[in-house]
C-alpha cells in the first residue's frame, strides 16, 4: 500500500530522528476502559495522574483519538494488525481470533520480530492467549500471562507469591454477600468497586510493573554486541471493572466531591439508547442502573484505579530515565478503548457514542518536532501500527487499512489531515466522526436503539456531551446528508488529499 510521504527530507528514511544504524526501542503501554480526559493532561481537574502527565510534557498528545471497535477484542485485534472489524473479522468479545482472523496477516508481534526486535508481552495485548495462541507464541518473552502450548521461552524474570483478596471483608458490592451461582458470582465481582482487599505490592498490575523494571534494567546492562532493539508491550488490567484498588488508592477520592455525571437522563433528545440507559449494563451496575450516590461512588473509585496504574508506570518512565533507554525508547501510552462513566446514565462500552471509541493517546518519540504539544487532529488506532512500520523500519504488509501519523509528530503537514474516523459496534451499528460531528447509522439488531430511531446526529462543537440527536431537525439535513455518504463512502474517502502522492 502507498504510504504517505510527508516526511521531512532531512530525515533518514528508516530510522528517522534515530541513527540510520540503531532502530528504536518501543514501549507500547495499553491500559483497559480508560476515558479520555481522564488524566490531568487531559484536562482532568480531579484525578491525579503525575507521571503519565510528565510523558505527555515531553511527548505530543493527541487530543482525538479513536478506536475502530467498542469491544476489547475487537479494537485489540484491530490496532494490533492495522485493519478495521470488517477486515479482521473480530467484532466482539465471544470471537476467537484463532477461529476467525484471515490467513497471512502480521500484525505488529511479527512484523518486529522479522525487523529484529526482541519482542516482549507483559500482561494483556491479545484478548487472551487461548484466543490468539499463533500470534502469542511469537513474542520471545512472555510475562504475567498464559504461554502458548509449546511456547520454548524463558522463565519468568520474578516470581511472586500468591496474594487473595478478602473480596467479602473489602470490597464494596451493591449485592451484599458472594452469591453461589457462577453467573451471579460473575455480576456480582463486576459490579464491585473500592477496596481490592490487596496491597500495593500484591496486585497484578504493580507486578506487570515491577517485571517491565527488571526487564529494562536487563536490557540496559547486556552488553554491546547483545544489544538488541526490543518491543515491550505492558498491559495494565485497571481501569477496567471491577473498580477496585489498595486501600491508599480506594480511599483517595471522596465522593462527595465528584461532580455528577454529565448528560443527564432526563435531559437527552430523541435519544437511541433508552433501553440501554434504563436496565443493567454489561460490566458494572449489571442488574439496575446506578443512583447518584453510586455513580459519584463508583467514579471515585475509577480515579483511584487509574492513580493506581499512573504510580505503576511511574516506577516503568523512571527506570527509563535512571538507565538512559528513555533517549533510544520510542513510548506509546493508549487505553483501549473508552468508556462511559455514567454519562447518558450508561456505564461501560457498546455505544456509538463518544464514551466508548474516544480514547487517550500519548506518543514520545525522542527529538520529535512536537514533543510537549498537543493535536486536535483526528487519528484512529488503526493508524498506530502504520506508525510504527514509518519509525522503526519494519515491512509494510501491504494490507494496512491506517496511515502513519509520523507528520503530527514532526509537525510536516502542508495540507489538511484526514477528515474523518470510522467506528463499529458491528451489528448494532457504524459511525462516522468528524471535528464537528457524530452520524451514527444503527444496523438491525441494535437492541438498544428506542423509539424507532435508525440513526442519530450530534453537534460535537456545540454539544459536546451528546445531548440533542439532532437526526429529525431539517436545518441538519444537508450536514447529515453528507455524513451518511461519508459513512457510506468509507475511510479512504476521508484520507489526506495529498496522501500517496
Amino acid at each position: 500500500m502507498k504510504r504517505l510521504l510527508l516526511l521531512v527530507s532531512v530525515f533518514i528514511s528508516v530510522g528517522g530522528i534515530f541513527a540510520a544504524e540503531k532502530k528504536p526501542n518501543v514501549l507500547f503501554i495499553i491500559m483497559e476502559g480508560t476515558h479520555w480526559n481522564v488524566f490531568g493532561s487531559y484536562g482532568n481537574p480531579i484525578c491525579k495522574t503525575p507521571n503519565i502527565d510528565k510523558l505527555a510534557q515531553s511527548g505530543v498528545v493527541f487530543e482525538r483519538a479513536f478506536c475502530q471497535g467498542s469491544a476489547c477484542n475487537a479494537t485489540r485485534t484491530s490496532f494490533i494488525n492495522g485493519l478495521r472489524p470488517a477486515t479482521t473479522r473480530v467484532w466482539h468479545n465471544g470471537q476467537r481470533i484463532r477461529d476467525v482472523l484471515p490467513e497471512g496477516i502480521r500484525g505488529m508481534p511479527e512484523l518486529f520480530k522479522e525487523a529484529g526486535y526482541t519482542t516482549i508481552d507483559i500482561g494483556k495485548f491479545y484478548h487472551s492467549t487461548n484466543f490468539a495462541p499463533k500470534q502469542t507464541a511469537v513474542f520471545d518473552i512472555i510475562e504475567h500471562q498464559s504461554r502458548p502450548e509449546g511456547w520454548q521461552g524463558r522463565p519468568p524474570i520474578l516470581n511472586f507469591p500468591p496474594a487473595q483478596p478478602d473480596w467479602n471483608k473489602k470490597a464494596k458490592s451493591r449485592k451484599k454477600g458472594e452469591p453461589q451461582t457462577d453467573q451471579a458470582r460473575s455480576h456480582w465481582y463486576s459490579d464491585s468497586y473500592g477496596d481490592s482487599g490487596l496491597e500495593p505490592e500484591q496486585e497484578s498490575d504493580r507486578r506487570a510493573a515491577r517485571i517491565a523494571v527488571a526487564l529494562l534494567e536487563e536490557f540496559a546492562n547486556n552488553k554491546k554486541e547483545d544489544k538488541k532493539p526490543f518491543f515491550l508491550v505492558l498491559g495494565q488490567g485497571k481501569p477496567h471493572t471491577p473498580y477496585l484498588s489498595p486501600t491508599k488508592f480506594a480511599t483517595f477520592y471522596d465522593p462527595e466531591k465528584i461532580p455528577a455525571p454529565p448528560a443527564q437522563f432526563d435531559t437527552l433528545k430523541d435519544f437511541p439508547y433508552v433501553v440501554r440507559a434504563t436496565v443493567g449494563g454489561p460490566d458494572i451496575f449489571t442488574q439496575t442502573p446506578s443512583t447518584l450516590q453510586e455513580a459519584k461512588e463508583a467514579i471515585a473509585a475509577y480515579y483511584g484505579c487509574v492513580t493506581f496504574v499512573d504510580e505503576n508506570l511511574g516506577l516503568v518512565f523512571d527506570t527509563l530515565e535512571k538507565t538512559g533507554l528513555d533517549k533510544d525508547t520510542f513510548v506509546v501510552l493508549i487505553g483501549d478503548h473508552g468508556v462511559h462513566l455514567g454519562d447518558h446514565n450508561i456505564w461501560s462500552k457498546y455505544t456509538l457514542l463518544e464514551g466508548t471509541h474516544h480514547a487517550p493517546l500519548i506518543v514520545r518519540v525522542p527529538g520529535a518536532k512536537e514533543n510537549g504539544k498537543r493535536t486536535k487532529e483526528l487519528v484512529e488506532f488503526v493508524d498506530l501500527l502504520p506508525t510504527f512500520i514509518d519509525y522503526c523500519g519494519l515491512k509494510d504488509p501491504g494490507n494496512l487499512e491506517g496511515i502513519s501519523f509520523r507528520p503530527l509528530l514532526e509537525k510536516d503537514v502542508t495540507t489538511s489531515w484526514k477528515t474523518a474516523v470510522f467506528l463499529t459496534d458491528h451489528d448494532f451499528g457504524h459511525a462516522v466522526r468528524t471535528s464537528k460531528y457524530r452520524y451514527v447509522e444503527f444496523g438491525e439488531n441494535a437492541r438498544w436503539v428506542a423509539n424507532g430511531l435508525k440513526a442519530a446526529l450530534y453537534d460535537i462543537e456545540k454539544d459536546p456531551e451528546e445531548v440533542v440527536n439532532l437526526i429529525n431537525d431539517p436545518a441538519y439535513d444537508t450536514v447529515k446528508n453528507e455524513l451518511a455518504d461519508l459513512l457510506h463512502k468509507g475511510w479512504k474517502a476521508a484520507l489526506p488529499p495529498n496522501y500517496g502522492k
